[in-house]
């Protein structure tokens, strides 16, 4: 059955879930729908510039024994356990593993979610919730506006200290030193295929007292060029190659509005009556001709390119005559921060790139930021058709040598 009962739907995706394995595969898969395909992502860690005179590690407002068993050092500064491993090494996937679960956070398995409308620029639009999807089974539309479980995405709070080492061979911790991420890297597998990497989103929270009031920007690591992704539109959630419908028509899922000057919204009057084609109405391919026929038209049919159903009591032609919202972004060359011919970090024309900075004494010489890792529901690359595709996802961070 293809109908849905309910019309006013407000977020909207494909159900695919994705194994996050942290530096290593693990076994284990959450379906979206019980009958989703599957993905797998590998995410390979963080790593730091070895330069023997940086710490990462990661906070938590609760202690997490474990990590201590399994290597890392313990401090505590005002209420908050930080954890680090030791100088110059990165992240292992077992420290990750261990402090991810902890906390109630996806450790092995990513489900897509949305962030919804955000726009780091405009104050009305700039702070950043995880949300649920709707599927076929959601009849309550006030059911698609829940906050997304911390299992289905995960939450990192990076920490750094920087250090050099004096003349008696004793340690001494900086306050004042920046970190850039300059290394980040999504791709898929080589053991795989597929393009599920592109729906990876990273929502970096930064220290407001150095880097101004919502400073928090969404990271599309896949991209050069910062842009938007679309919120809202038809989709397929059933997967039989037919746009959902209701009693009404077919169902816009997502955050849109009219158009300003538009007198309707561009549904038609009646059903459907025209050939049965796959049509991109959300405009997935910008295609200015279909790049296909009766014989090979199925291959492009997917969560977000279908038919159009002779039983849907209207039909959307097109979505000209509505205003959908986005998601922006920032992407690799406005995030990720090279060195200069000297081989020095710095942000440049005066913006602030780096992650952080490290504090003084009071905060035990830490600089920290907060990383939301998860896939974003409404990018066109979370389809079906992904099923067991896994990809890698790497990051490094440097500091400027002391």
């Amino acid at each position: 059955m293809k109908k849905v009962s309910s019309r006013n739907i407000v977020l909207g995706m494909l159900g695919l879930a994705t194994v996050l394995s942290i530096g290593g595969t693990v076994s284990g898969t959450l379906a979206w729908y019980a009958y989703a395909t599957r993905a797998a992502l590998l995410y390979s860690g963080t790593s730091v510039f070895d330069n023997g005179q940086l710490e990462i590690g990661v906070k938590s407002s609760n202690q997490i024994s474990e990590l201590v068993d399994l290597g890392m050092d313990e401090e505590t500064h005002n209420g908050s356990y930080y954890y680090f491993a030791p100088a110059g090494e990165g992240l292992s996937s077992t420290y990750m593993n261990a402090y991810l679960s902890a906390r109630g956070y996806a450790s092995d398995t990513l489900m897509p979610v949305t962030s919804g409308r955000f726009n780091h620029e405009d104050t009305n639009y700039n702070t950043h919730h995880l949300l649920t999807a709707p599927n076929t089974e959601v009849r309550n539309p006030d059911a698609t506006h829940n906050l997304a479980p911390y299992a289905t995405y995960s939450q990192i709070t990076f920490a750094f200290k920087t250090f050099k080492t004096n003349a008696n061979g004793e340690r001494e911790y900086v306050s004042g030193q920046e970190l850039w991420l300059t290394y980040v890297q999504t791709r898929a597998s080589q053991s795989s295929t597929g393009n599920v990497a592109k729906a990876m989103r990273m929502y970096i929270n930064r220290d407001e007292s150095f880097y101004g009031v919502n400073n928090g920007f969404i990271f599309n690591p896949s991209v050069e060029q910062s842009g938007a992704t679309k919120v809202a539109g038809l989709l397929n959630l059933g997967y039989d190659e037919t746009y959902d419908f209701d009693d009404h028509g077919e169902i816009i899922y997502g955050d849109y509005s009219l158009k300003s000057g538009a007198s309707d919204d561009g549904i038609s009057d009646g059903p459907y009556t025209g050939e049965n084609l796959i049509w991109d109405v959300n405009n997935k391919w910008n295609w200015e001709s279909k790049p296909y026929n009766e014989q090979n038209q199925q291959e492009f049919a997917d969560t977000f390119t279908a038919t159009h159903s002779a039983s849907a009591p209207r039909y959307y032609e097109n979505l000209d005559n509505l205003d959908i919202k986005t998601a922006k972004y920032l992407g690799t060359d406005d995030v990720v921060q090279a060195k200069d011919s000297n081989g020095i970090l710095a942000n440049p024309d005066g913006k602030k790139t780096s992650v952080c900075i490290t504090g003084g004494e009071s905060v035990g010489y830490i600089g920290e930021f907060d990383a939301t890792i998860y896939l974003e529901g409404w990018d066109f690359s979370v389809i079906d058709k992904e099923q067991s595709h896994k990809f890698d996802f790497q990051l490094r961070f440097e500091t400027n040598r002391l």
